[in-house]
């Protein structure tokens, strides 16, 4: 009896044991397409990721390009500002000279205008005086 009961716990063991195999065989059959699927993912995975990476470039690359720009464009308008403060500086000076040349002109338009009316004044009297002589 002993060695009957045995005798059965050892068979369902063995029952036990063969779907156990049988299991690692279906799993062991499975495992190639488990391990194929596996590569797939890590292959998309790494395309996206590939992607994302050529993407980033572009996008710091066309960032680098429109900084690059942008800074161009304000060296080229600080450079016309300086060229436009020159420019207002001398206009200034310009404006400055003319102004000082145009109070001489108008001190000098002054003196001859008193001076003729000297020269008149004494033109008259020299007039007068000459008829009182005649």
């Amino acid at each position: 009896v002993h060695l009957q009961d045995r005798n059965e716990r050892l068979y369902v063991e063995l029952g036990d044991v063969q779907e156990r195999m049988g299991k690692l065989a279906g799993s062991k059959a499975d495992l190639p397409t488990r391990l194929v699927f596996t590569e797939e993912e890590k292959l998309k995975i790494s395309k996206e990721l590939l992607d994302l990476q050529i993407e980033t470039n572009k996008m710091r690359e066309q960032y680098e390009t429109e900084n690059f720009e942008l800074k161009n464009m304000i060296l080229a308008l600080e450079n016309r500002v300086l060229e436009l403060e020159l420019s207002g500086e001398k206009v200034t000076g310009e404006r400055d000279a003319l102004q000082e040349r145009l109070h001489a002109v108008e001190s000098n338009h002054k003196e001859l205008a008193d001076e003729y009316i000297i020269l008149k004044s004494n033109y008259l009297a020299l007039g007068k005086e000459l008829d009182r002589e005649v």
